[in-house]
């Protein structure tokens, strides 16, 4: 239960049994409840958020609406629904510079998306890490069994780790 929770309420309960504040069982409990209070919070819920995609050398206006129902995340174009994302596909939410982020998707190319304010942006990324906890929570860690394919493999070199927000990583060439 505790990799479901934030960094920041895993610190606090941890530092609560350090302090004798509560007791391991306590913590677990407390941690429980957590964690299925945050999943009432956001099971059932919709959230719609205006945002910018760039297509066609301009940014189109648009509305990105996160779907906990449905587990679907729709890109709404003047009320017709462009595109829909199964929660599943959704890999990481990457956070670049001033009001941007990129989607991260399995399988598919990233979107690059503006939003309107930077609270819109950290809610919306906020929203997307519960997506992808969840995800990963849910998926069995991939074998290794199959040769990766050439463009994966870096024969030699250096790599960077950057750390764009705290769950997303990239190693870059």
């Amino acid at each position: 239960t505790f990799f479901q929770l934030s960094q920041e309420k895993i610190l606090k309960i941890m530092n609560m049994v350090k302090n004798k504040e509560v007791s391991i069982e306590g913590a677990l409990h407390l941690a429980q409840k957590e964690v299925s209070a945050e999943k009432d919070l956001l099971m059932g819920s919709q959230f719609n958020f205006i945002i910018y995609k760039y297509k066609h050398y301009r940014w189109q206006k648009r509305i990105l609406q996160i779907d906990f129902n449905t587990k679907t995340i729709f890109n709404i174009e003047k009320g017709i629904i462009k595109k829909q994302f199964p929660f599943s596909q959704v890999k990481a939410c990457e956070d670049t510079e001033r009001r941007r982020f990129s989607i991260v998707f399995h399988g598919r190319q990233d979107y690059e998306l503006e939003a309107v304010s930077l609270d819109d942006k950290r809610k919306i990324i906020y929203l997307l890490s519960r997506v992808t906890q969840s995800n990963s929570s849910k998926r069995p860690a991939e074998s290794c069994s199959g040769r990766p394919a050439d463009c994966d493999v870096v024969h030699e070199g250096l790599l960077d780790l950057q750390q764009k927000t705290f769950t997303s990583t990239e190693w870059v060439k």
